[in-house]
Formats: C-alpha cells, structure tokens, sequence
C-alpha cells in the first residue's frame, strides 16, 4: 500500500520540522522519501497539523485490574454508550470504556501506541486477549515483577545473574515488554497486614530493602538491554512528604547509569510530589522534583 498525505503543517521535532507545509509519503506502512503519485491513496490534509502519532508510557487499559473496575462501575455500561457506525463497533464505558471504544478514542486524541504499565504474570494470557481486541493502536505491557516471590528470593541471595535469567523467562513467558516495581516490598509486607515507608526497611522473611529491589532489577534490566528501563510506582504513593521519596528512589540508581540511557522511569510522578508531615500540612512539592528531573539525564518521569 501507498500513502501521499498532502499540503499539512508538519511537526517533527527529531528531524528539525516544525510547522513546514509539506507532503508525507508513505509505502507498507512506513515513511518513504517517495512513492509513485499515481497509485498511491492520496488524502488531502489542507489546514491541518501532521505529525506523529502519540504515546501513552502509562495508562490501564487491560487486565485484571481494570476488569475490576468494570465490575465497581456497572453504570457505566448504560451512561456513556456508543453506537455501532458503517465503520466501528459499539462500546460502553466512561470510566473504564470496553476495549473497542479504549482503541476508538485513543485513535480521535492522535494516539498510535499504549503501553499497560501492570500486567500480573498469572493474568498475562487474559491481559494480551484484552489488548488484541483493542483495535487501532501498538500496545504492549509491562509485567509486575518488583514483589514476584522468586526475584525476592534471587535478590535475597544476591544472585543477580540467576535473577536475570528468571526474568528473561518471564519477559519471554508473559509476551511483556519492561520491568514493573510496584512499592517495591511493599506489596509483600501487604501480606502480613503492614507496609514499607523507607527505601532501607526490610521486606518480611527476606531481609532485603526497596532499594535492594530497585537496584537489582536495574542491574538485571542492564544485563537483559531491554527496551524500556526498569517502570517504577515509588513507595508512600499518595502521602504527605512522599517527594522525598520519590528524589530518594531516582537518586538511588544514579551509578548504574551508563552510555546515556536512563537507569529509571518514576512513573505518575503526580502522586509521589508532595510535602508536609501529614494531610493537614500537605502541600506541593513537584518544583523540587521538576528540578531534580532537568538536572539529571539518568531519571525519567510521567505525570499519571
């Protein structure tokens, strides 16, 4: 197939285009210098502003999570309803839409790819039939391994180059695409009906720290050279004086970046910038980590 997209203000920031009217030609699916005019599907594009497609690092649009959610939502099957068109199907859904209308309205923002940030090994295979039934956009999906019982137990026994080779099984096995770190230790300490508020508390029965969980898997993530460094929910989302954290968390790995690449990505790092000793004393702290973030090139963040 050829494509000629004609006479749009182009913006591509990687290539030093920024608003230039121009065409965009395009054959099988990627973008050619030309292709010839006469068989190509021309659409003309007049007025309009061309560039790439977007791309959301962050957002639940699969998996077991989000089923749960449909299940506390049910009003929103009849509330916020699409009609089927010649060329779409029908969905539901406002807070949680259903996968069709998820792959609809990502399409109508200008999004091409999503990427579900937690993804339960044992829920992998649902999670994929979710994701291949959302049409239009890339998807892929980062398994939840910062709390798995075994990459504790490697970590444990300080065998980082085991523990490499388990989670390259699991990448494998889960069809995944990165490593997620949940409050790191603190979902095992869930289990035992407490939490971990420090970096250098210790995980229940197994005697290592979040920091420990952290930096582990950021050596394996090097060992492995996956494509998206190690994704991380901080500990102490969501309370008062969690900026600390969060700065405390990105500091953490800063030796174990190398050749440019990030070591980290904090992710809705919204959530994990706030100041004050508690609700009532609470305030923004986002300056201190917007700041730390364009002084350092081994951290990356989102929003949320």
């Amino acid at each position: 197939m050829e494509l000629l997209v004609r006479n749009g203000f182009v913006y591509d920031p990687a290539n030093g285009v920024e608003g230039d009217r121009m065409d965009i030609a395009a054959k099988d699916g990627k973008i050619v210098e030309k292709v010839n005019e006469r068989r190509a599907k021309k659409i003309d594009v007049s007025g309009m502003i061309v560039m790439p497609g977007g791309v959301d690092i962050h957002s639940h649009i699969a998996g077991s999570e989000v089923n749960a959610g449909r299940e506390l939502r049910p009003e929103d099957h009849f509330r916020d309803f699409e009609r089927r068109t010649p060329v779409t199907r029908s969905g539901v859904g406002r807070s949680i839409p259903s996968t069709f209308t998820t792959g609809y309205r990502y399409s109508r923002m200008g999004y091409t790819t999503v990427m579900n940030p937690s993804m339960p090994p044992l829920e992998a295979k649902h999670t994929h039939e979710e994701l291949n039934d959302t049409p239009m956009v890339d998807k892929a999906s980062y398994p939840l391994l910062g709390d798995w019982w075994l990459v504790l137990e490697y970590l444990s026994r300080g065998n980082i180059e085991e523990l490499a080779r388990h989670v390259a099984w699991m990448i494998t096995s889960t069809k995944g695409y990165a490593i997620k770190i949940v409050n790191p230790g603190g979902l095992e300490a869930w289990g035992f009906g407490g939490n971990l508020h420090s970096l250098d508390d210790q995980v229940p029965h197994f005697c290592i720290t979040p920091r420990e969980i952290i930096r582990g898997l950021c050596k394996v993530n090097k060992l492995l050279n996956l494509p998206h460094t190690i994704h991380v929910h901080t500990n102490n989302l969501g309370q008062p004086g969690n900026y600390e954290t969060a700065l405390e968390t990105m500091e953490s790995v800063r030796d174990l970046a190398c050749d440019g690449k990030p070591a980290i990505h904090v992710t809705h790092c919204q959530f994990s910038a706030f100041k004050g000793d508690d609700w009532r004393t609470l305030e923004l702290g986002a300056e201190d980590i917007a700041k730390y973030a364009n002084c350092n090139s081994h951290a990356t963040l989102d929003m949320g």
